[in-house]
């Protein structure tokens, strides 16, 4: 069963990539809205849900090390510290309104601290054997958000350079469109694929709390899928994005956040 429901989303996928190859500046055209205020919203908000769950997945981490004497233990420890530290400061730059241009970079990583802080304080207050047990999910949230919505969405936009909807309607120029498959070089375009996507789709971790079985667990799931379907919405509308770039952007998450619970051995 668990075959079928793989090879299906790979159908899926595969047939929309194709789709889109061939229709994203039709989608763009009849979805771009860049007055649309929940969108507008969603570009400059809607990374902290993914921020915030892979903070916590790092905070839960930091708050069950044990440092030992050992140079591993110890740099471990301070990397752990310090990505947990990164994953804090990004939720609150954005927080903040950094992607709506609005800077302050030395009080975004002041609060970064002080929640940092106040989330291993608070954490190593629960009983050892509750983190012990969400530690899988832990490990899952804290490596989805860096590998997924950070690693591999820029080891491809960099290379790709594809436009987005937006600049090419600002640069007057059509032929500036590119399909999804053609990557143009570094230009200093970052379309392909949409991070925001990829951040979107970073809650997911948060199923892995809820125990198979569970009749919950599929509401929850539905609700995390509508919200990653929502934030890749609104890159479309916003005209940042084209819906090729949010697809490739939601299929490599959910594509790592399998492969991660499986290597953690998280309960997916």
């Amino acid at each position: 069963m668990k075959n079928k429901g793989l090879w299906l989303s790979v159908a899926v996928f595969a047939v929309l990539a194709i789709v889109f190859a061939f229709t994203d500046w039709r989608i763009s055209q009849a979805l771009y809205n860049p007055e649309a205020g929940w969108a507008n919203f969603m570009e400059i908000y809607g990374q902290l849900p993914g921020a915030f769950v892979g903070f916590i997945g790092g905070s839960v981490l930091l708050a069950l090390f044990k440092m030992q004497k050992t140079f591993k233990s110890i740099a471990g420890g301070i990397g752990l510290f310090i990505l947990t530290f990164l994953a804090s400061a990004m939720f609150w730059l954005d927080a903040l309104g950094a992607q709506g241009g609005e800077t302050n970079a030395p009080l975004a990583l002041l609060l970064g601290l002080v929640m940092l802080i106040l989330a291993v304080i608070l954490l190593r207050r629960l009983p050892e054997e509750k983190l012990a047990a969400i530690k899988p999910a832990a490990k899952v949230a804290f490596s989805l958000m860096f590998i997924a919505g950070i690693v591999t969405v820029w080891a491809i936009k960099i290379p790709w350079g594809r436009w987005t909807y937006r600049d090419i309607l600002e640069a007057g120029n059509t032929a500036l469109f590119t399909p999804w498959y053609l990557p143009q070089g570094n230009n200093g375009h970052h379309s392909f694929f949409s991070g925001h996507t990829a951040m979107a789709f970073s809650v997911l971790p948060i199923l892995l709390l809820v125990k198979k079985g569970n009749r919950a667990r599929n509401i929850l799931l539905a609700v995390l899928l509508l919200w990653g379907l929502i934030g890749a919405m609104s890159r479309i509308v916003v005209g940042a994005h084209f819906a090729s770039d949010v697809l490739f952007g939601a299929g490599e998450t959910i594509l790592w956040f399998v492969l991660l619970s499986k290597k953690f051995k998280a309960d997916l």
